[in-house]
């Protein structure tokens, strides 16, 4: 843990700047105009290896919540069956790393499916041990809450043990009836049955609603 919390410092042998990523990023893609999901890997000698998929655009993905809230779920979720074991400030959880033994063994015990297909779970959300809904294996969370007359988003607070995303952080400095707060399991199960509408979002998939499944 110390090593993980040092290693600006002591763990690279040189500090890469914004400019050596993108000659890097520059020299690896392929040239024509098209999007791509990448992904960065840094060893302790600086040496940078980039992967890409290239992507087709998302058929039913949305830039804003006024958008999606009018769509229908097109993905399966499923809550875990436990919570998630770990301190939820544990570097490994707030940091995006190459360790996702936390959400690898949610979707095992779930039985989540990349192809799922009718009442199969594609995702499986995260809680904790205080019963706070944290993330999904690959993607933020929010749910739409109504309070008196008025309609108002929640994504978990980052204290309740969760990746800060791309995407959420955009969604947060763009709408001002999103906030982070704390969303209970007893609060998104609720949603689901009140039919109000439960999203997830990164930076590959944009904002897209799901259907909270029976566990």
């Amino acid at each position: 843990m110390l090593e993980f919390n040092l290693l600006d410092h002591t763990l690279f042998s040189t500090r890469l700047t914004r400019q050596d990523i993108t000659n890097e990023l520059g020299r690896t893609l392929p040239t024509e105009d098209s999007c791509y999901r990448i992904r960065l890997l840094v060893d302790p000698d600086s040496n940078m290896h980039i992967e890409y998929i290239q992507l087709t655009e998302p058929e039913f993905s949305y830039m804003s919540l006024d958008e999606v809230t009018n769509t229908e779920p097109i993905w399966n979720v499923v809550l875990d069956t436990e919570p998630i074991s770990k301190d939820p400030n544990d570097p490994f959880i707030v940091h995006k790393t190459t360790k996702r033994d936390v959400y690898n063994n949610a979707r095992e015990r779930t039985r989540c499916d990349w192809h799922a297909t009718d009442d199969q779970p594609f995702d499986v959300i995260l809680w904790n041990k205080d019963k706070h809904v944290t993330e999904t294996s690959i993607a933020n969370i929010a749910i739409r809450c109504v309070e008196g007359e008025k309609y108002r988003w929640k994504t978990p607070k980052l204290e309740c043990g969760l990746l800060p995303g791309v995407f959420r952080a955009f969604l947060l400095l763009h709408n001002q009836d999103l906030v982070e707060d704390v969303i209970t399991v007893d609060e998104l199960k609720d949603a689901q049955k009140r039919g109000h509408p439960i999203v997830c979002f990164n930076s590959v998939r944009k904002l897209y609603r799901v259907n909270l499944l029976d566990n």
